[in-house]
């Protein structure tokens, strides 16, 4: 298999390709047109970079005669992973052979072997039309040009040096070392440590080192990073391997020293580079937040039902059809007539099928088994197959007749099974968010704060109405000093989940939280949603009360709907009205950079309207009349500033 890589010398093509181009000389005809795709080796290691160089000799006479330039398709080459290769060839070279002018283009790719074997590159294609006459209305006569297959004999390590390489990767010129923070660390607060590989190669494939960490630390792995860069044709880069280490005591913590195996393809040899262990001291916490108590964290994603309703897109819809609803109903009443109720004894026994499946199908012996299995009690799980079996004695028997009519215990079985099936499903759409939750449940227990907060951030992006994913992101953004973005997400919460007790506690704890935020705590115990359910339900009883001349009530009741529809609007205002709180004194500038001029100081806590966003930097209004850009990351957004 091969991944392809794109060339990234724009300046032209790399030494190893350029070595390459005499062995593609013009053609021997006058005035041909010649097409061939070449591996730079025949032979390669797996893993090895292989230069893969297609080029073209085309006319220059005929070129210009063309009405639009010619097409030339290097051969696709697929694998377990690809970057976009090179689309576009490129003019290296010019000549004159026998009084005519040549033109040489070329399309460069670099190869990287990933399994041992033969590979063919399937054919380039160079395609072009030429007009029959001179007439721009002359039609064009369509040609096109396939070069010869190209082949690479690719090799494994010899078997002699599998044992010593343990699945280590193709690599030159490799090195490995370790870097962590210059103050060292403190107990109980996590810092970012990086393990550096740096050499020649597919910086993508190097696989993670195999560590092995001391006692006394707690250890997080994190993303990696990668760069890469071409240096005389070569690929390579350097490769980050991050991870986030809490140490629970104060002392020195030794990170352990790293073998780390490669194959140099050069000298065929394996090469064992190692990373000397490296000691970092541990000193007392003197931090703030390591004085703080943890705020306790349950990890449940807590959506407020009513929200959930009121925030499907079918919700709106079905609003928008309770006055058509009601006033078809009005017409009906004047014109109803008695219809008799017709019962369709099969029905149960479907919807039965239905949430069941096969094991119905299988026969009434098998039921009792799978409704326990779904939590039936077996009461209702025995009746249930009581009436199946006389259902099918008397349909199916020789008597004959209408199936008996089906129990109560039908009816609540069915509605147990419905109930369970939408659970299941509003558990299969969560599992996700849920995943993210647990782990940034389990970061905050082990004292990773900062590491909490990520992943309780990436929930409340997929789930931004889940009040307990905000309430825990405020907990681990207290717990590692952030005060402005803990009081931000509790007050997310508390907007969503306004009786939620964990909240309250954790707002209550905020003893840096200036008296005008305490006001923006909701005083209603109810949120948004909530309140416009009791606005729309008392609207439609005061419409009914005034319907059946109990004015009194119905007045009183259309002053709670009014009350209620105006204080959802006004949440409905604030909650997406485009605001932040500063997190620090920075700078309002004339324009979105860093070294603009400054009009005016924001102050910590300080509640800006978001006019506009630039990138990383947002255009913002304080309500003294400043106005001003400010970096993204010095605010903690009260809502969605896109």
């Amino acid at each position: 298999m091969l991944v392809a890589l794109v060339a990234q010398d724009t300046t032209g093509l790399s030494p190893k390709a350029q070595a390459m181009l005499n062995r593609f000389p013009p053609p021997g005809a006058v005035g041909g047109v010649s097409i061939a795709a070449k591996f730079s080796t025949d032979t390669a290691w797996v893993g090895e970079q292989v230069e893969l160089v297609t080029a073209a000799w085309f006319p220059r006479e005929l070129r210009d005669r063309l009405r639009r330039p010619p097409t030339l398709r290097a051969p696709s080459l697929s694998g377990l992973w690809s970057v976009q290769s090179q689309t576009l060839p490129t003019l290296v070279d010019t000549r004159r052979v026998r009084g005519e002018v040549y033109d040489l283009f070329v399309v460069h790719q670099t190869l990287f072997p990933l399994g041992p074997g033969r590979i063919v590159s399937p054919p380039a294609l160079l395609s072009y039309s030429v007009p029959t006459s001179a007439s721009y209305f002359a039609p064009e006569e369509r040609k096109a040009l396939e070069s010869r297959n190209a082949q690479l004999e690719v090799r494994s390590p010899p078997s002699a040096l599998m044992g010593p390489l343990a699945g280590g990767p193709t690599a030159r010129r490799f090195q490995l070392v370790w870097r962590g923070p210059s103050q060292g660390l403190k107990a109980g607060t996590p810092a970012l440590v990086e393990l550096v590989a740096e050499g020649e190669g597919n910086v993508t494939l190097w696989p993670s080192p195999a560590i092995v960490w001391p006692d006394g630390v707690r250890v997080y792995p994190e993303r990696t990073e990668e760069r890469t860069v071409i240096v005389a044709g070569s690929r390579g880069g350097e490769k980050r391997f991050r991870f986030t280490v809490v140490a629970d005591s104060v002392g020195v913590v030794t990170l352990p020293a790293v073998r780390y195996p490669t194959f140099d393809p050069v000298a065929v040899t394996v090469r064992v580079v190692t990373a000397p262990a490296f000691a970092l001291p541990v000193f007392p916490s003197t931090g703030r937040t390591g004085e703080r108590r943890p705020l306790p964290v349950t990890g449940r994603l807590d959506i407020p039902v009513v929200t959930r309703v009121m925030r499907h897109p079918w919700t709106g819809w079905l609003l928008a059809g309770v006055p058509l609803v009601l006033l078809l109903g009005a017409i009906r009443k004047r014109r109803r007539r008695p219809v008799p109720v017709v019962r369709v004894a099969g029905e149960p026994e479907l919807e039965l099928r239905r949430l069941l499946g096969t094991p119905l199908d299988a026969g009434p012996e098998r039921v009792v088994a799978a409704l326990r299995g779904r939590g039936v009690p077996r009461g209702d799980a025995e009746q249930v197959r009581r009436w199946l079996t006389a259902t099918g004695r008397r349909r199916y028997g020789p008597a004959g007749g209408d199936a008996p009519e089906a129990p109560a215990a039908v009816g609540a079985v069915i509605t147990r099974l419905r109930q369970r099936g939408a659970l299941l499903l509003l558990v299969c759409c969560l599992a996700h968010p849920l995943a993210a939750q647990q782990d940034g449940v389990a970061r905050y227990r082990g004292g990773d704060y900062a590491g909490a907060a990520r992943f309780f951030t990436d929930v409340t992006v997929a789930e931004p109405h889940a009040a307990g994913a905000w309430r825990d992101l405020g907990s681990a953004l207290w717990q590692s000093g952030d005060d402005v973005g803990a009081v931000t997400a509790w007050w997310h919460a508390l907007s969503l989940a306004p009786r939620d007790p964990l909240t309250r506690r954790a707002w209550k704890s905020a003893s840096a939280l200036p008296a005008s935020f305490q006001r923006m705590a909701p005083t209603v115990p109810l949120n948004r949603d909530e309140l416009l359910v009791v606005g729309l339900v008392s609207g439609l009883l005061a419409w009914r009360l005034f319907a059946t001349r109990h004015r009194r009530s119905g007045r009183l009741l259309a002053l709670v709907a009014v009350l209620a529809m105006g204080t959802a609007v006004g949440r409905w205002r604030r909650e997406t009205t485009p605001a932040a709180v500063v997190r620090e004194a920075t700078a309002l500038r004339v324009s979105p950079h860093p070294a603009a001029p400054a009009l005016a100081q924001a102050n910590p806590w300080t509640i800006v309207t978001v006019e506009r966003r630039d990138g990383d930097w947002l255009l913002v209004a304080v309500r003294d009349g400043a106005r001003g850009w400010l970096p993204l990351a010095v605010v903690a957004p009260l809502a969605p500033l896109d």
